[in-house]
Formats: C-alpha cells, sequence, structure tokens
C-alpha cells in the first residue's frame, strides 16, 4: 500500500473541523512517518499506552516525593500514545474492532485507576474522607463528557461514511453473532464488544436519552422540517465547542493541576463547569436550531 499521510485523519479533508484535541497531538505526522516502515503494530502502541497509563496510577496513589509530578509526566505520555495506534492502522489500511474496542477498554481501565488513584492521594494528604464522593463523581463526570463528544461525532462520522469501525450503537446484534458463527470475524471482536457494552453502555444510554431531549425541544410542532435529524449531526461548530469535552483533554486538564498541586480544584471544576459548558451548547444549539427554522 502506497504510504499517504491523510489517511490517518478519522475525517476526509472537506469535512473536517477544529479538534481541540489535536493540539495534544501535533507531533503525530512525524512519529507516523518513522513508524510507518518498521514492524511496529497499533496493538503494540495500545499495550504501551496501557502501561504508561498504569504507571502514571501508580505513581498517584504511590505517596512518593514528587508523585504528582511522575504521574502528571508518564499521563501525558499515555495522552501522546493514545492516538497514535488509531493514525498508523489507517495509514496501513489494518483498523479492525478488535482494535477499536481494546483501545476503548484501555481508556476505560486506566481512566478508572488515574482517578481512584488521585482521590487516594487526596484523602492521604488532607485526611478529608469527603474526597472520595468528589473523586467518584469526577470520574462518573469524565467518562458522560467524553461519551458526550463521542456520540456526536460517530453521529458526523458515519453520515461522512469515515470512521467506519465505530458505530453509534454497539449493541450486539444478531448479525454480529452470525458473523463469528460463520468465521467472518474473530470471536475475541465480539469477546471485546461484549466487555465494552458492559462497561460503556450506561454512559451511550444517558447521553442518548439527554440527546432524545434536546433535540425534541428544538423541534417545532408546525414545521416538519425540524424533524430532519441531518443538519443536528452535521453541525461541524458544534463539535469543534464540544471537543475540549474528549477524554484526552481530560487528561492534558489532570496533567497540568497535577502539576499545579490542584487536584481538588480540577475535580471541582470538572464536576461543575465542564458539565454546564456540555448542557450550555447543547442549549445553545436547540436556540440556533429553532431560531434558524423560526426564519424558514
Amino acid at each position: 500500500m502506497t504510504f499517504d499521510i491523510e489517511k490517518m485523519n478519522k475525517l476526509p479533508a472537506e469535512a473536517r473541523f477544529f479538534d481541540v484535541n489535536g493540539i495534544w497531538y501535533c507531533m503525530n505526522r512525524w512519529v507516523i512517518r518513522l513508524l510507518y516502515p518498521t514492524s511496529v503494530t497499533p496493538n503494540q502502541i495500545t499495550f504501551l499506552s496501557l502501561a504508561f497509563g498504569l504507571a502514571s496510577a501508580g505513581f498517584y496513589i504511590s505517596g512518593i516525593p514528587d508523585a504528582l509530578m511522575w504521574g502528571a509526566i508518564f499521563l501525558y505520555g499515555k495522552v501522546l500514545l493514545d492516538n497514535l495506534d488509531g493514525n498508523l492502522a489507517r495509514v496501513r489500511g489494518t483498523t479492525s474492532r478488535f482494535g477499536r474496542f481494546l483501545d476503548s477498554l484501555t481508556d476505560f481501565l486506566v481512566t478508572v485507576l488515574v482517578y481512584f488513584a488521585i482521590t487516594v492521594h487526596l484523602v492521604r494528604t488532607t485526611a478529608m474522607p469527603e474526597y472520595w464522593v468528589l473523586g467518584l463523581l469526577g470520574l462518573v463526570a469524565c467518562f458522560l463528557q467524553s461519551t458526550f463528544f463521542v456520540f456526536y461525532l460517530v453521529n458526523y462520522t458515519s453520515r461522512v461514511g469515515s470512521y467506519e469501525k465505530n458505530r453509534v450503537d454497539e449493541t450486539i446484534t444478531e448479525e454480529d453473532r452470525h458473523k463469528v458463527e460463520e468465521g467472518q470475524t474473530d470471536p475475541w471482536d465480539l469477546r471485546l464488544q461484549t466487555l465494552f457494552v458492559r462497561v460503556y453502555g450506561w454512559q451511550d444510554k444517558a447521553v442518548e436519552k439527554l440527546d432524545t431531549l434536546f433535540r425534541s425541544l428544538a423541534r417545532t410542532p408546525d414545521n416538519r422540517v425540524s424533524n430532519n435529524d441531518e443538519a443536528w449531526y452535521s453541525d461541524r461548530k458544534f463539535l469543534t465547542w464540544i471537543s475540549p469535552l474528549c477524554l484526552c483533554t481530560n487528561n492534558v486538564m489532570l496533567v497540568i493541576f497535577s502539576l499545579l498541586d490542584q487536584l481538588e480544584l480540577f475535580l471541582i471544576l470538572l464536576v461543575s463547569f465542564m458539565n454546564m459548558y456540555a448542557l450550555g451548547l447543547l442549549t445553545w444549539k436547540v436556540l440556533c436550531r429553532t431560531g434558524d427554522e423560526a426564519k424558514t
């Protein structure tokens, strides 16, 4: 296959939007050029990302001097590696459902362990058990916000016709089972998909219900045009504004606040401001939609 660096992107050039997360991945193009001719595989990068995430959680919970600094360093390493696996797979044309689920499940495990570790650090250093509640709320907020971004991203990419290894609804279907039974897909694809649904299913359903509520608010009863969901999910300006809710930006924020020794402030902002930010953007989207329909 001819090397084409543009294939590393999830979207074709004409369908792209400004994604804040691209800032953290500014070096990826050069790294992919170096990795392309090597024997390094995308799944190996995923496991290396997992190793960095586990090391980060280990340092956060260790209680050693400079624990926050080392936790932040390894967490940022995880951030840098987190997108390389997909970039390399797309450039090589080796994307797979297995890799898609492996990457997401790795993110889930690292996120749970890192948030547990920073909560332990806070409780230990402040002797305030109340931080267990704040840590739990922060973890839930992190998952819901990142799922919020992914929900709208996948809805958009599915309409553009790219990013085909992800589905808006990853619920296991009879077709999924038949493909395994007929040998069209590897049984491990279905196993990882089953685990994915168990750990991410509640988040997907919660965001889907929130989206349904706001779509209903955006529709006026006397205007049939409002029933067209294409414009709702193809709003690139909205995608740009919600991109800071992605897990990668969340991790970068945690890195910064760790270096400032302000973990409690990070959790407070995550639970309060970032949730209000997401709801505010949905409200703005509804107002823009109803305003446009009022003019038609």
